[in-house]
């Protein structure tokens, strides 16, 4: 006797995160941002390896998508502040499992420790 399977779906939401999430840089670029806002050279000088130009364009695309919003700030010099906005805050959580799932060190709660601090540091912020 043989079972019948059922056929194999794809969910167009989950397409639609991977299209946009999926690209190279756009999931450390959120991690950067989750940190705290920075303007568009700090954000090139954290990842030194991605080009200026596909800097720009990630940040097109979260921008378009509602993830981030730029700021300009008024001079002189005349700069631009990146933040995520509350929809892009909300990848908390999912930035944090995939963290954890990846191996990073937890606290006592399961929450991964932010890089750049200890443990202790993180009990002592609680």
């Amino acid at each position: 006797m043989t079972e019948t399977q059922l056929p194999l779906n794809i969910c167009s939401y989950t397409e639609q995160v991977f299209g946009l999430l999926g690209k190279r840089w756009t999931g450390l670029l959120i991690d950067l941002l989750l940190q705290r806002p920075a303007r568009f050279n700090e954000l090139h000088a954290a990842l030194p390896a991605l080009s200026k130009r596909i800097l720009s364009e990630r940040l097109t695309e979260l921008q378009s998508a509602g993830l981030v919003e730029r700021h300009v700030d008024p001079g002189p010099p005349i700069t631009a502040t990146y933040r995520l906005t509350d929809r892009g805050q909300g990848l908390a959580p999912a930035m944090d499992a995939l963290r954890v799932w990846a191996g990073a060190p937890v606290d006592d709660e399961g929450r991964p420790i932010p890089p750049g601090t200890s443990a202790r540091q993180t009990t002592n912020m609680s």
